[in-house]
Protein backbone atom coordinates (compact mmCIF):
# COMPACT_ATOMS: atom_id res chain seq x y z
CA UNK A 1 0.00 0.00 0.00
CA UNK A 2 1.41 3.13 -1.15
CA UNK A 3 1.14 6.69 -2.41
CA UNK A 4 1.28 10.56 -1.85
CA UNK A 5 -0.60 12.00 0.96
CA UNK A 6 -4.66 12.60 -0.64
CA UNK A 7 -5.50 15.66 -0.49
CA UNK A 8 -8.72 17.11 -0.08
CA UNK A 9 -10.41 16.71 -3.70
CA UNK A 10 -8.74 13.67 -4.19
CA UNK A 11 -9.83 12.35 -1.16
CA UNK A 12 -13.69 13.06 -1.96
CA UNK A 13 -13.17 10.99 -5.41
CA UNK A 14 -12.19 8.29 -3.58
CA UNK A 15 -14.57 8.41 -1.47
CA UNK A 16 -17.37 8.03 -3.94
CA UNK A 17 -15.75 5.54 -6.25
CA UNK A 18 -15.27 3.17 -2.99
CA UNK A 19 -19.68 4.09 -2.78
CA UNK A 20 -19.51 2.91 -6.82
CA UNK A 21 -17.44 0.13 -6.33
CA UNK A 22 -19.79 -0.83 -3.18
CA UNK A 23 -22.57 -1.11 -4.63
CA UNK A 24 -21.43 -2.56 -7.29
CA UNK A 25 -20.30 -5.12 -5.39
CA UNK A 26 -17.31 -4.66 -6.89
CA UNK A 27 -14.60 -6.53 -4.33
CA UNK A 28 -11.92 -6.86 -6.75
CA UNK A 29 -11.27 -3.31 -7.78
CA UNK A 30 -12.00 -2.12 -4.26
CA UNK A 31 -9.01 -4.37 -2.93
CA UNK A 32 -7.06 -2.96 -6.04
CA UNK A 33 -7.81 0.80 -4.77
CA UNK A 34 -6.76 -0.40 -1.08
CA UNK A 35 -3.42 -0.95 -2.48
CA UNK A 36 -2.78 1.90 -3.85
CA UNK A 37 -3.35 3.59 -0.57
CA UNK A 38 -1.38 4.43 2.65
CA UNK A 39 -2.53 2.98 5.42
CA UNK A 40 -3.30 6.57 7.46
CA UNK A 41 -5.35 7.65 4.46
CA UNK A 42 -7.51 4.56 4.22
CA UNK A 43 -8.19 6.09 7.75
CA UNK A 44 -9.42 8.86 6.26
CA UNK A 45 -11.26 7.55 3.32
CA UNK A 46 -13.00 5.49 6.16
CA UNK A 47 -14.13 8.25 8.49
CA UNK A 48 -16.18 9.92 5.35
CA UNK A 49 -18.10 6.47 4.88
CA UNK A 50 -21.22 5.52 6.32
CA UNK A 51 -20.73 2.65 9.04
CA UNK A 52 -21.98 -0.33 7.29
CA UNK A 53 -19.85 0.80 4.15
CA UNK A 54 -16.70 1.26 7.09
CA UNK A 55 -17.37 -2.38 7.80
CA UNK A 56 -17.48 -3.87 4.20
CA UNK A 57 -14.52 -1.89 3.32
CA UNK A 58 -12.37 -3.00 6.57
CA UNK A 59 -13.19 -6.52 5.79
CA UNK A 60 -11.40 -6.42 2.06
CA UNK A 61 -8.58 -4.70 3.61
CA UNK A 62 -8.55 -7.09 6.80
CA UNK A 63 -8.46 -9.89 3.91
CA UNK A 64 -6.19 -8.63 1.39
CA UNK A 65 -4.05 -6.08 3.29
CA UNK A 66 -3.56 -7.56 7.19
CA UNK A 67 -0.56 -5.07 7.83
CA UNK A 68 -2.33 -1.94 6.61
CA UNK A 69 -5.96 -2.90 8.47
CA UNK A 70 -4.23 -2.44 11.57
CA UNK A 71 -2.27 0.61 10.54
CA UNK A 72 -5.20 2.48 9.74
CA UNK A 73 -7.36 1.41 12.79
CA UNK A 74 -4.64 2.87 15.08
CA UNK A 75 -4.93 5.53 12.80
CA UNK A 76 -8.66 6.41 13.13
CA UNK A 77 -10.20 8.84 15.35
CA UNK A 78 -11.31 7.01 18.71
CA UNK A 79 -15.17 7.41 17.83
CA UNK A 80 -14.91 5.66 14.47
CA UNK A 81 -12.28 2.90 16.22
CA UNK A 82 -14.54 2.23 18.86
CA UNK A 83 -17.79 1.97 16.11
CA UNK A 84 -16.10 -0.30 13.93
CA UNK A 85 -14.89 -2.40 16.75
CA UNK A 86 -17.77 -3.19 18.21
CA UNK A 87 -19.68 -4.76 15.21
CA UNK A 88 -16.35 -6.46 14.37
CA UNK A 89 -16.68 -10.41 15.12
CA UNK A 90 -13.80 -11.55 18.05
CA UNK A 91 -12.31 -14.07 15.94
CA UNK A 92 -11.76 -10.61 12.95
CA UNK A 93 -10.24 -8.32 15.86
CA UNK A 94 -7.90 -11.18 17.03
CA UNK A 95 -6.43 -11.25 13.73
CA UNK A 96 -5.44 -8.05 13.72
CA UNK A 97 -4.01 -7.74 16.54
CA UNK A 98 -1.85 -10.55 15.47
CA UNK A 99 -0.30 -8.66 12.27
CA UNK A 100 0.55 -5.62 14.47
CA UNK A 101 3.24 -4.75 16.08
CA UNK A 102 3.49 -5.41 19.79
CA UNK A 103 3.18 -1.31 20.77
CA UNK A 104 0.53 -0.39 18.37
CA UNK A 105 -1.61 -3.49 19.45
CA UNK A 106 -1.10 -2.20 23.01
CA UNK A 107 -2.65 0.96 21.90
CA UNK A 108 -5.27 -0.52 20.59
CA UNK A 109 -6.22 -2.60 23.78
CA UNK A 110 -5.90 0.40 25.93
CA UNK A 111 -7.82 3.03 23.70
CA UNK A 112 -11.00 0.83 24.12
CA UNK A 113 -13.82 1.15 26.51
CA UNK A 114 -13.96 -1.20 29.77
CA UNK A 115 -16.30 -3.83 28.25
CA UNK A 116 -14.92 -3.89 24.99
CA UNK A 117 -11.19 -4.01 26.84
CA UNK A 118 -11.80 -6.77 28.53
CA UNK A 119 -13.52 -8.83 25.50
CA UNK A 120 -10.18 -8.34 23.39
CA UNK A 121 -7.95 -9.07 26.30
CA UNK A 122 -9.44 -12.93 26.41
CA UNK A 123 -8.85 -12.66 22.96
CA UNK A 124 -5.08 -12.38 23.95
CA UNK A 125 -4.98 -14.77 26.93
CA UNK A 126 -6.92 -17.19 24.32
CA UNK A 127 -4.29 -16.78 20.88
CA UNK A 128 -1.61 -16.88 23.44
CA UNK A 129 -0.35 -13.32 22.09
CA UNK A 130 3.01 -13.46 24.76
CA UNK A 131 4.39 -10.01 23.53
CA UNK A 132 0.93 -8.02 23.91
CA UNK A 133 0.91 -10.12 27.29
CA UNK A 134 3.93 -8.57 28.59
CA UNK A 135 3.31 -5.44 27.19
CA UNK A 136 0.14 -5.14 29.26
CA UNK A 137 1.73 -6.61 32.35
CA UNK A 138 3.20 -3.32 32.68
CA UNK A 139 1.49 -0.23 34.53
CA UNK A 140 -0.57 2.58 32.59
CA UNK A 141 1.20 5.29 30.59
CA UNK A 142 4.48 3.59 31.26
CA UNK A 143 7.68 3.14 28.98
CA UNK A 144 6.96 -0.42 29.05
CA UNK A 145 3.77 -0.10 27.54
CA UNK A 146 4.61 2.15 24.74
CA UNK A 147 8.19 0.33 24.03
CA UNK A 148 8.56 -1.48 20.86
CA UNK A 149 10.49 -4.48 20.54
CA UNK A 150 11.70 -4.15 17.14
CA UNK A 151 15.16 -2.54 18.18
CA UNK A 152 18.62 -3.57 16.19
CA UNK A 153 21.48 -4.35 19.26
CA UNK A 154 24.64 -6.17 19.14
CA UNK A 155 27.47 -7.00 21.22
CA UNK A 156 30.35 -4.44 22.28
CA UNK A 157 32.96 -6.71 21.11
CA UNK A 158 31.33 -6.68 17.73
CA UNK A 159 33.85 -4.88 14.99
CA UNK A 160 32.30 -1.64 13.06
CA UNK A 161 32.34 -3.89 9.80
CA UNK A 162 30.31 -6.84 11.75
CA UNK A 163 27.93 -4.10 12.57
CA UNK A 164 27.26 -3.15 8.70
CA UNK A 165 26.91 -6.06 7.36
CA UNK A 166 24.18 -7.20 10.34
CA UNK A 167 22.83 -3.86 9.71
CA UNK A 168 22.48 -4.81 5.71
CA UNK A 169 20.75 -8.05 7.12
CA UNK A 170 18.45 -6.72 9.34
CA UNK A 171 14.63 -6.29 8.02
CA UNK A 172 12.45 -6.31 11.20
CA UNK A 173 14.04 -3.17 13.47
CA UNK A 174 12.10 -0.26 13.13
CA UNK A 175 15.18 2.32 14.32
CA UNK A 176 18.75 1.79 13.00
CA UNK A 177 20.18 5.49 13.09
CA UNK A 178 21.05 4.62 16.81
CA UNK A 179 23.07 1.23 17.46
CA UNK A 180 22.41 0.31 20.36
CA UNK A 181 25.71 -1.65 22.57
CA UNK A 182 25.12 -4.17 25.05
CA UNK A 183 27.43 -6.88 26.51
CA UNK A 184 27.57 -10.74 27.06
CA UNK A 185 24.64 -10.75 29.65
CA UNK A 186 22.17 -8.52 27.28
CA UNK A 187 22.87 -5.14 29.46
CA UNK A 188 22.76 -2.16 28.07
CA UNK A 189 26.58 -0.39 27.79
CA UNK A 190 26.56 2.05 25.54
CA UNK A 191 24.83 3.83 21.82
CA UNK A 192 26.53 4.98 18.73
CA UNK A 193 24.68 6.40 15.47
CA UNK A 194 24.82 5.48 12.16
CA UNK A 195 27.02 7.92 11.27
CA UNK A 196 29.52 7.38 13.57
CA UNK A 197 29.72 3.64 12.50
CA UNK A 198 30.17 4.14 8.83
CA UNK A 199 33.09 6.86 9.62
CA UNK A 200 35.51 4.56 11.85
CA UNK A 201 37.53 1.78 10.85
CA UNK A 202 36.10 -1.24 9.78
CA UNK A 203 38.18 -3.40 12.37
CA UNK A 204 37.35 -1.21 15.04
CA UNK A 205 35.09 -3.31 17.90
CA UNK A 206 32.15 -0.86 18.78
CA UNK A 207 33.02 -0.52 22.89
CA UNK A 208 35.90 1.61 21.61
CA UNK A 209 33.81 4.05 19.75
CA UNK A 210 30.37 4.05 21.42
CA UNK A 211 28.87 6.66 23.57
CA UNK A 212 28.73 5.35 27.18
CA UNK A 213 26.65 7.94 28.84
CA UNK A 214 23.49 6.57 27.26
CA UNK A 215 20.03 8.49 28.07
CA UNK A 216 17.69 5.61 29.18
CA UNK A 217 14.55 5.15 31.18
CA UNK A 218 13.28 1.87 33.22
CA UNK A 219 10.12 0.19 31.86
CA UNK A 220 8.21 2.12 34.87
CA UNK A 221 9.11 5.59 33.59
CA UNK A 222 5.98 7.62 32.90
CA UNK A 223 5.44 8.23 29.20
CA UNK A 224 5.57 11.89 29.60
CA UNK A 225 9.16 11.92 31.12
CA UNK A 226 10.13 9.71 28.23
CA UNK A 227 8.59 12.53 25.67
CA UNK A 228 10.45 14.99 27.61
CA UNK A 229 13.59 13.43 27.41
CA UNK A 230 13.13 13.48 23.85
CA UNK A 231 12.85 17.14 23.13
CA UNK A 232 15.36 17.73 25.51
CA UNK A 233 17.82 15.80 23.52
CA UNK A 234 16.63 16.05 20.18
CA UNK A 235 16.55 12.02 20.29
CA UNK A 236 14.52 9.50 17.77
CA UNK A 237 14.18 6.79 20.11
CA UNK A 238 15.32 6.27 23.67
CA UNK A 239 16.19 2.87 24.99
CA UNK A 240 14.10 1.02 27.46
CA UNK A 241 15.70 -1.44 30.13
CA UNK A 242 14.47 -3.38 33.36
CA UNK A 243 15.58 -3.75 36.87
CA UNK A 244 19.16 -5.05 35.41
CA UNK A 245 19.86 -2.83 33.17
CA UNK A 246 18.80 -5.22 30.27
CA UNK A 247 17.87 -4.02 26.96
CA UNK A 248 14.29 -4.59 26.42
CA UNK A 249 12.65 -2.16 23.96
CA UNK A 250 13.00 1.01 22.61
CA UNK A 251 10.41 4.06 22.51
CA UNK A 252 10.71 5.48 19.13
CA UNK A 253 9.99 9.43 17.84
CA UNK A 254 6.43 8.22 16.27
CA UNK A 255 5.42 7.05 19.95
CA UNK A 256 6.54 9.87 21.48
CA UNK A 257 4.48 11.84 19.14
CA UNK A 258 1.47 10.29 19.64
CA UNK A 259 2.30 10.41 23.50
CA UNK A 260 2.51 14.62 23.10
CA UNK A 261 -0.48 14.29 21.31
CA UNK A 262 -2.26 12.18 23.88
CA UNK A 263 -1.20 14.04 27.25
CA UNK A 264 -1.93 17.18 25.85
CA UNK A 265 -5.76 16.60 24.91
CA UNK A 266 -5.89 14.61 28.57
CA UNK A 267 -4.78 17.87 30.07
CA UNK A 268 -7.16 19.66 28.02
CA UNK A 269 -10.14 17.97 28.19
CA UNK A 270 -9.30 17.38 32.50
CA UNK A 271 -9.42 21.23 32.44
CA UNK A 272 -12.19 21.40 30.65
CA UNK A 273 -13.81 19.55 33.47
CA UNK A 274 -14.27 15.78 31.24
CA UNK A 275 -12.25 13.21 30.45
CA UNK A 276 -10.58 11.08 27.64
CA UNK A 277 -13.58 8.69 27.59
CA UNK A 278 -15.93 11.46 25.68
CA UNK A 279 -13.87 11.19 22.81
CA UNK A 280 -15.36 7.52 22.35
CA UNK A 281 -18.53 8.59 22.83
CA UNK A 282 -19.38 11.71 21.17
CA UNK A 283 -23.06 10.64 19.95
CA UNK A 284 -24.15 9.14 22.99
CA UNK A 285 -25.31 12.19 24.89
CA UNK A 286 -26.51 10.44 27.75
CA UNK A 287 -22.80 9.06 28.37
CA UNK A 288 -21.14 12.19 27.88
CA UNK A 289 -23.30 14.47 30.19
CA UNK A 290 -22.48 11.36 32.96
CA UNK A 291 -18.78 12.18 32.48
CA UNK A 292 -19.47 16.07 32.69
CA UNK A 293 -21.42 15.90 35.73
CA UNK A 294 -18.54 15.02 38.44
CA UNK A 295 -17.31 18.71 37.33
CA UNK A 296 -20.65 20.55 37.13
CA UNK A 297 -21.44 19.60 40.77
CA UNK A 298 -18.46 20.76 41.99
CA UNK A 299 -19.19 24.12 40.50
CA UNK A 300 -22.65 23.95 41.74
CA UNK A 301 -21.13 23.58 45.36
CA UNK A 302 -18.46 26.30 45.26
CA UNK A 303 -21.72 28.77 43.85
CA UNK A 304 -23.58 27.97 46.24
CA UNK A 305 -20.90 28.21 49.14
CA UNK A 306 -20.02 31.80 47.23
CA UNK A 307 -24.51 32.76 47.45
CA UNK A 308 -24.40 31.66 51.19
CA UNK A 309 -21.07 33.90 51.57
CA UNK A 310 -22.64 36.71 49.74
CA UNK A 311 -26.11 36.79 51.85
CA UNK A 312 -24.03 36.81 54.97
CA UNK A 313 -22.05 39.73 54.04
CA UNK A 314 -25.03 41.67 52.70
CA UNK A 315 -26.79 41.05 56.20
CA UNK A 316 -23.55 42.43 58.13
CA UNK A 317 -22.72 45.36 55.45
CA UNK A 318 -26.45 46.63 54.68
CA UNK A 319 -24.82 49.96 54.25
CA UNK A 320 -22.31 49.47 51.93
CA UNK A 321 -24.93 47.68 49.30
CA UNK A 322 -22.29 49.55 45.96
CA UNK A 323 -19.93 46.55 47.52
CA UNK A 324 -22.11 43.67 45.82
CA UNK A 325 -22.61 45.27 41.96
CA UNK A 326 -18.34 44.76 41.52
CA UNK A 327 -18.67 40.84 42.76
CA UNK A 328 -19.05 39.56 39.36
CA UNK A 329 -15.71 41.78 38.47
CA UNK A 330 -14.09 40.18 41.55
CA UNK A 331 -15.44 36.74 40.46
CA UNK A 332 -15.02 37.34 36.80
CA UNK A 333 -11.28 38.73 36.99
CA UNK A 334 -10.60 36.50 39.32
CA UNK A 335 -11.43 33.71 37.51
CA UNK A 336 -9.41 34.66 34.55
CA UNK A 337 -6.31 35.61 36.28
CA UNK A 338 -6.04 32.32 38.17
CA UNK A 339 -6.82 30.13 34.99
CA UNK A 340 -4.13 31.83 32.88
CA UNK A 341 -1.62 31.06 35.87
CA UNK A 342 -3.22 27.52 36.39
CA UNK A 343 -2.72 26.84 32.44
CA UNK A 344 0.70 28.28 32.39
CA UNK A 345 1.67 26.11 35.15
CA UNK A 346 0.12 22.83 33.94
CA UNK A 347 1.78 23.08 30.65
CA UNK A 348 5.30 24.10 32.25
CA UNK A 349 4.91 20.96 34.84
CA UNK A 350 3.83 18.74 31.67
CA UNK A 351 6.91 19.94 29.48
CA UNK A 352 8.66 19.98 32.77
CA UNK A 353 10.46 23.92 32.10
CA UNK A 354 9.01 24.16 35.85
CA UNK A 355 11.00 22.55 38.57
CA UNK A 356 14.50 22.54 36.76
CA UNK A 357 17.20 23.54 38.26
CA UNK A 358 17.08 26.43 35.64
CA UNK A 359 13.73 27.42 36.22
CA UNK A 360 13.20 26.04 40.42
CA UNK A 361 9.29 26.44 41.57
CA UNK A 362 10.30 29.56 44.06
CA UNK A 363 11.14 31.60 40.59
CA UNK A 364 8.00 30.49 38.97
CA UNK A 365 5.95 31.34 41.90
CA UNK A 366 7.58 34.63 42.31
CA UNK A 367 7.08 35.60 38.82
CA UNK A 368 3.00 34.75 39.49
CA UNK A 369 3.06 37.05 41.71
CA UNK A 370 4.53 39.71 40.22
CA UNK A 371 2.62 39.22 37.43
CA UNK A 372 -0.72 38.86 39.65
CA UNK A 373 0.07 42.31 41.31
CA UNK A 374 0.93 44.18 38.09
CA UNK A 375 -2.70 42.86 36.85
CA UNK A 376 -4.16 43.02 39.72
CA UNK A 377 -2.68 47.12 40.03
CA UNK A 378 -3.89 48.02 36.73
CA UNK A 379 -7.53 46.46 37.21
CA UNK A 380 -7.77 47.70 40.92
CA UNK A 381 -6.90 50.85 39.76
CA UNK A 382 -9.96 51.10 36.79
CA UNK A 383 -12.25 49.25 38.94
CA UNK A 384 -12.12 51.69 41.95
CA UNK A 385 -12.42 54.67 39.72
CA UNK A 386 -15.13 53.44 38.36
CA UNK A 387 -16.72 52.53 42.40
CA UNK A 388 -15.66 56.18 43.13
CA UNK A 389 -17.54 57.55 40.50
CA UNK A 390 -20.42 55.61 40.89
CA UNK A 391 -21.17 56.31 44.30
CA UNK A 392 -19.44 59.78 44.52
CA UNK A 393 -17.70 58.65 47.18
CA UNK A 394 -13.69 58.60 47.53
CA UNK A 395 -13.87 56.09 50.54
CA UNK A 396 -16.01 53.68 48.54
CA UNK A 397 -13.43 53.81 45.02
CA UNK A 398 -10.60 53.08 47.38
CA UNK A 399 -12.21 50.25 49.49
CA UNK A 400 -13.32 48.77 46.45
CA UNK A 401 -10.24 49.17 44.67
CA UNK A 402 -7.55 47.64 47.67
CA UNK A 403 -10.24 44.74 47.63
CA UNK A 404 -9.79 44.00 43.92
CA UNK A 405 -6.04 44.42 44.24
CA UNK A 406 -5.38 41.59 46.87
CA UNK A 407 -8.43 38.90 45.56
CA UNK A 408 -6.68 39.31 41.96
CA UNK A 409 -3.59 38.83 43.34
CA UNK A 410 -4.72 35.75 45.90
CA UNK A 411 -5.98 34.31 42.70
CA UNK A 412 -2.75 34.42 40.32
CA UNK A 413 -1.25 32.39 43.46
CA UNK A 414 -3.74 30.07 43.80
CA UNK A 415 -3.81 29.39 40.06
CA UNK A 416 0.05 28.67 40.10
CA UNK A 417 -0.25 27.23 43.79
CA UNK A 418 -3.25 24.51 43.49
CA UNK A 419 -1.60 22.59 40.16
CA UNK A 420 1.79 22.66 41.95
CA UNK A 421 0.29 20.94 45.30
CA UNK A 422 -1.69 18.59 43.47
CA UNK A 423 1.29 17.32 41.57
CA UNK A 424 3.47 16.93 44.88
CA UNK A 425 0.27 14.72 45.99
CA UNK A 426 0.39 12.73 43.03
CA UNK A 427 -2.79 13.99 41.63
CA UNK A 428 -2.78 14.95 37.62
CA UNK A 429 -2.42 18.71 38.12
CA UNK A 430 -4.79 19.34 34.91
CA UNK A 431 -7.67 18.44 37.42
CA UNK A 432 -6.68 21.30 39.35
CA UNK A 433 -7.59 23.49 36.54
CA UNK A 434 -10.91 23.24 36.12
CA UNK A 435 -14.04 23.80 38.04
CA UNK A 436 -12.26 23.06 41.00
CA UNK A 437 -10.06 26.45 40.72
CA UNK A 438 -13.31 28.08 39.73
CA UNK A 439 -14.13 27.48 42.81
CA UNK A 440 -11.22 27.96 44.78
CA UNK A 441 -10.94 31.59 43.47
CA UNK A 442 -14.56 32.47 43.40
CA UNK A 443 -14.65 31.41 47.65
CA UNK A 444 -11.67 33.49 48.59
CA UNK A 445 -11.97 36.26 46.08
CA UNK A 446 -15.56 37.13 48.19
CA UNK A 447 -14.21 36.15 51.21
CA UNK A 448 -11.17 38.62 50.56
CA UNK A 449 -13.45 41.24 48.81
CA UNK A 450 -15.96 41.44 51.55
CA UNK A 451 -13.38 40.97 54.43
CA UNK A 452 -10.64 43.19 53.35
CA UNK A 453 -13.73 45.89 51.93
CA UNK A 454 -15.59 45.42 55.60
CA UNK A 455 -12.07 46.46 57.43
CA UNK A 456 -11.44 49.17 55.00
CA UNK A 457 -14.87 50.68 55.17
CA UNK A 458 -14.25 51.18 58.88
CA UNK A 459 -10.58 52.34 58.44
CA UNK A 460 -11.41 55.00 56.07
CA UNK A 461 -14.95 56.05 58.14
CA UNK A 462 -17.07 54.74 54.82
Amino acid sequence: MDGPRLNERRSEVLVETLRKFLQRDARANISKLLGRIRPADVAGLLRSLGRDEQLEVFRILTHDFPEGAGEALTEMEPPQRLALLERLEAEEIAAVLERLAVDDAVFLVESLPEELHVKVLSLVDLRNLTDVQTHLAYRDDTAGRIMSLEYFALPETATAREAIAAIQEQSDAEMIFYLYVVDGEGHLVGVTSLRQLLLSSPDRTLSSFMTRATIKVHTDTDQEEVAQLAARYDLLAIPVTDDGNHLVGIVTVDDIVDVVKEEATEDLLKMAGTSEEELLYERRSLRIARLRLPSVLVSMVGLLVTGLLLQNFQAEMGKALFLLAFVPVVMGLGGSIGGQASTVTVRGLASGRIGRDDRPIRTFLGQQLRVGAILGAACAALVGVAAGAMTANVAAGLTVGGAVFVALVVAAIAGAVVPLSFQKLGIDPAVASGPLLSTVTDITGILIYYGLAAWLLLRLGG
